[in-house]
């Protein structure tokens, strides 16, 4: 399914019964409100289901509702349509209110793929908890106020570089570019060449902090020469789901019979991190496209909230739990 026409289908019908609410309000005396409100009902319900399938930043989308609602409002007062300057100053306080619990609290995250395997899945639904490194700016990354750093072993939100058309290589390895390979330089090209203005948001664990030497080597991670502890859980098919352990953090992480040839070492800049998806043969990250700016985290992922795989599949509350 083309989700980028679906959204900009459900927003264009939105607007157009708008009009024609408006028109019916003010020359015909709400004669067919009823009629163009149950019909608008689920373009709302597609147009949010496109953004998160699309991935985008959620919070460019709430500010622009909250903007919008503001606008409508004012529109009402300039008309002297009282029905739409209440419904519209409504609307604009409860997005208000939830661009600000979104900006400052916590965000809503869709797994997208199964890099996060076999912890989360996709169509599930996260809490990002937005106030564990900082409060950011409603959009965008940019921190305001510093309350923390992430730490190994977390599940980070983030947007990486290439996804953004306003990076370069040296924005994702900024002390290490002349000795990249050339696997690396084509990587990073091929990646990019499918980048956006805003980026997209990706999900992953934290495996090196700033200042740390990373290995990877025969499907293990060293941090520092230090192995990272595995345990062996159970193989499922030709999967091998084992127990990865770093400082006080155990999560499990699944592995296969593939090569994929990452065997490199990394040392981790200044205000960067270095992550890895747990589904560890079947993820793009550091690996693949470079470090994670501090500036382009989002927040650490807490709690899935709801399972919601696809648009014919009713939501599931049974994989609620918290994010190890």
């Amino acid at each position: 399914m083309n989700f980028q026409m679906l959204l900009v289908t459900s927003i264009l019908i939105l607007v157009s019964l708008f009009f024609g609410w408006l028109y019916s309000e003010k020359k015909l005396n709400g004669k067919f409100n009823k009629i163009i409100n149950w019909i608008s009902f689920p373009f709302p319900l597609l147009a949010l289901y496109s953004i998160f399938k699309l991935n985008l930043d959620f919070g460019y989308v709430l500010v622009s509702l909250t903007i919008f609602a503001l606008l409508i409002w004012l529109m009402g007062i300039l008309i002297k349509l009282d029905s739409l300057k209440k419904e519209a100053r409504s609307f604009f306080t409860i997005l208000l209110l939830i661009t600000i619990f979104r900006s400052f609290i916590f965000e809503p995250f869709q797994i997208p793929s199964e890099s996060m395997l076999p912890q989360l899945e996709i169509g599930d639904f996260l809490v990002v908890n937005k106030y564990s490194y900082g409060l950011k700016n409603p959009i965008g990354n940019k921190t305001l106020i510093t309350m923390g750093s992430p730490e190994r072993g977390d599940v980070i939100v983030f947007t990486p570089k290439h996804t953004m058309c306003s990076s370069n290589l040296q924005s994702a390895y900024p002390n290490s570019i002349d000795s990249l390979s050339n696997q690396q330089r084509f990587n990073w090209q091929r990646y990019y060449e499918n980048c956006s203005e805003l980026g997209v948001k990706y999900i992953k664990r934290v495996i090196g902090l700033p200042g740390d030497e990373v290995t990877y080597q025969n499907k293990n991670f060293l941090v520092n020469g230090e192995p990272l502890n595995k345990k062996f859980i159970e193989q499922v098919s030709n999967d091998f789901i084992l127990e990865e352990s770093q400082n006080s953090k155990s999560y499990l992480v699944r592995q296969t019979n593939k090569n994929r040839n990452l065997n490199n070492s990394w040392k981790v800049p200044e205000g960067h991190y270095f992550v890895s998806g747990d589904n560890r043969d079947n993820s793009l990250d550091s690996r693949s496209w470079g470090f994670v700016s501090e500036d382009d985290v989002s927040g650490k992922a807490s709690f899935i909230w709801m399972h919601w795989e696809c648009l014919g599949c009713l939501p599931e509350f049974s994989r609620n739990k918290f994010i190890e």
